[in-house]
């Protein structure tokens, strides 16, 4: 359900906290082989495969709009030994979202929805709070640009453990209502939504007057070619369908069922996506039927709805269909990840080409990254990489662009905080030249390529715009979906400063620990017998010990769990409450205590460890992880 680069559950990169590491980047440019054959290519990308040590891919390539390759390499099932090949079936998460902005498109000019309608308007029904409803009321275009505000899913609302597969869809907002909650005016930002994607699945079967995926079905799927491609298991598509697998050595999973299937519960194997690429290549057409129109088509890959777009960036998410800069080109698609899947599909239609690549395991996430490197390099090594001319600007100029920007954007509103830490931009003028670099990284030129618009050195195009949003802050939007998208200026001494007082309350909780070795074997060794207030010593180091397992018990979510009553989430709720309360008690007790009936470098560092955990404790409330229960809907 979600894009592939991202961990298989959002929730575990609260476990970090303070720890959180981007995701390594690939191979250099360098050292990357350049195929020039189809052989070749093969080889690279089983290189990648046995490297990676992942079970299985199926891969699909199209090259001047039809089919050149597809096949597989390794294993669907480990087990049984039976290989992947081009009718292999994978689950492909949110490239599930693509066939559902084209049922929608199919509908529009079937004249019985407009995506420009309210929301509101269309299905009264569907729960949400939107408090600029009047001046930015939320489209049904908003939905599948996720320009609507919305929050990602809630932890309780991925999984379907207890409700049939059908469970009905109106059911789930409305037993799952707080990512409904529009968090900024729609139409502003993009901020990717899973269960935007759910509505916009209820809304086809509102409109069409049948399920969602017999609509797909009937009217894209089956037209397109694609025979056993289906939401829903079927005795055609369950034999065929991969084993999913994580880890190294690879641990088979099941398959959870999911509350949002339109978002990300489509089976299909490479050769039937392949068909998607073609489809989209054509303009709408497949074989000799004109399914959708070509405005269809290159509507659904144009971004309208969001500030950057309106003020002229070209490339963003348009109809679950967004760019992708890489290898010196532009391509359109779509990735996927769900349990033990991960996929992506993309192709140029400038140059006629595509390809389709679906892993079985969530081991390596950089394994797919360098699939898609290999399969664009391969595919566009004929053609030009042309780039849009840079514009030779006086620094002063872009002197008014500096600032540090913080990021207001994001996914997960509970783990926004991890943005707020470390995930803003620095932009700035060296040797007259714009530069972009994160908080403590290297910093990069950016181009200008045309007033406030900006490309880096290797990027074909303007990837970035700077513009003035109705409050009259200046933002810096992004077209990627990873990483940082948007992000208001704002001043960077409180940043760094907020970074260094974490840092100092951590190391400060960490001396307890060091310090109790001490004073325990003393208290054994009959040394304190005499010493009053051990308390002041032991409540700080107890307080510094639930955190420290508050932290542990966030390293053991993952999957499927996350959204359950386990004995992990359970002491994330408990432990996430003990810690504040044993940080008030050990202020209490350092307060109250006289200072001549305790030795003062003792009393000092209580103190300090206890101050340390109030702070730590402040943030925590801030950031609503105080009493989180991640069961509950």
């Amino acid at each position: 359900m979600r894009p592939a680069r991202r961990r298989p559950t959002v929730y575990l990169s609260i476990a970090a906290l303070l720890l959180s590491t981007p995701l390594a980047g690939g191979q250099q440019e360098e050292d990357r082989p350049h195929p020039k054959t189809l052989l070749e290519l093969q080889k690279a990308m089983k290189d990648v495969l046995d490297k990676a040590h992942l079970p299985g891919a199926g891969v699909a390539l199209v090259s001047n709009g039809a089919l050149l390759w597809c096949g597989g390499f390794g294993k669907a099932d480990a087990g049984s030994g039976r290989e992947v090949t081009c009718e292999t079936e994978f689950r492909v998460g949110s490239i599930s979202k693509s066939f559902v902005a084209l049922a929608l498109l199919k509908l529009q000019e079937e004249g019985k929805i407009n995506l420009e309608a309210r929301l509101e308007d269309v299905a009264p029904e569907v729960p949400f709070k939107n408090r600029w409803e009047s001046s930015n009321p939320v489209r049904i275009l908003n939905l599948l640009e996720h320009t609507a505000g919305f929050d990602d899913m809630q932890a309780s609302e991925v999984y379907n453990f207890k409700d049939p597969y059908d469970f009905p869809l109106l059911e789930v907002f409305q037993r799952f209502e707080e990512p409904q909650d529009v968090r900024w005016p729609p139409g502003s930002r993009m901020s990717y939504s899973n269960p935007g994607f759910g509505i916009a699945g209820y809304l086809i079967e509102k409109v069409a007057g049948k399920p969602y995926d017999q609509y797909i079905r009937e009217t894209i799927l089956r037209p397109l070619g694609m025979a056993n491609a289906d939401f829903p298991f079927t005795d055609r598509n369950k034999p065929l369908l991969a084993t999913a697998y994580d880890r190294d050595p690879p641990r088979a999973l099941g398959y959870p069922y999911i509350y949002l299937r339109p978002a990300g519960d489509l089976k299909a194997s490479p050769g039937e996506l392949a068909k998607l690429v073609e489809f989209l290549l054509r303009r709408g057409k497949a074989s000799d039927a004109q399914i959708l129109k070509p405005e269809s088509i290159i509507r659904m890959e144009s971004v309208e709805s969001t500030l950057a777009a309106k003020n002229g960036l070209r490339l963003g998410y348009g109809l679950a269909n967004y760019t992708e800069v890489e290898g010196g080109v532009v391509t359109h698609g779509h990735d996927g990840g769900i349990d033990g899947f991960i996929s992506s599909y993309r192709y140029m239609p400038e140059q006629n080409w595509g390809y389709v690549v679906l892993l079985n395991s969530t081991q390596s996430f950089q394994a797919l990254l360098d699939l898609n490197k290999l399969a664009i390099d391969f595919l566009s090594k004929d053609f030009p990489k042309t780039q849009q001319p840079a514009v030779s600007v006086p620094a002063a100029d872009v002197e008014k662009f500096a600032g540090y920007y913080a990021p207001r954007a994001p996914r997960s509103q509970l783990l926004s905080f991890i943005e707020d830490l470390s995930g803003g931009v620095r932009i700035r003028v060296l040797h007259g030249q714009l530069t972009r670099s994160s908080l403590f990284g290297k910093p990069q030129p950016l181009l200008c390529v045309g007033r406030n618009f900006f490309r880096g050195e290797k990027e074909p195009e303007a990837t970035s715009v700077f513009v003035t949003d109705s409050a009259g802050h200046m933002v810096l939007s992004n077209q990627g979906m990873e990483g940082f998208s948007y992000g208001e200026r704002t001043t960077i001494a409180w940043t760094y400063a907020r970074i260094v007082l974490l840092v100092l309350c951590v190391v400060l909780m960490a001396t307890s620990l060091l310090f109790a070795v001490v004073w325990i074997l003393r208290k054994l060794l009959g040394g304190l017998k005499d010493v009053a207030h051990l308390a002041v010593r032991a409540i700080p180091l107890l307080a510094t010990l639930s955190f420290a397992a508050l932290v542990f018990c966030f390293t053991k979510l993952g999957g499927a769990d996350t959204g359950k009553f386990t004995v992990w989430t359970a002491g994330i709720f408990a432990l996430s409450m003990l810690f504040p309360l044993l940080s008030l008690y050990a202020l209490w007790l350092s307060v109250r205590v006289r200072k001549s009936e305790i030795h003062g470098g003792t009393w000092v560092h209580s103190l300090l460890v206890t101050l340390a955990c109030c702070v730590l404790s402040i943030f925590m409330a801030s950031w609503h992880i105080v009493g989180l229960r991640l069961w509950a809907p």
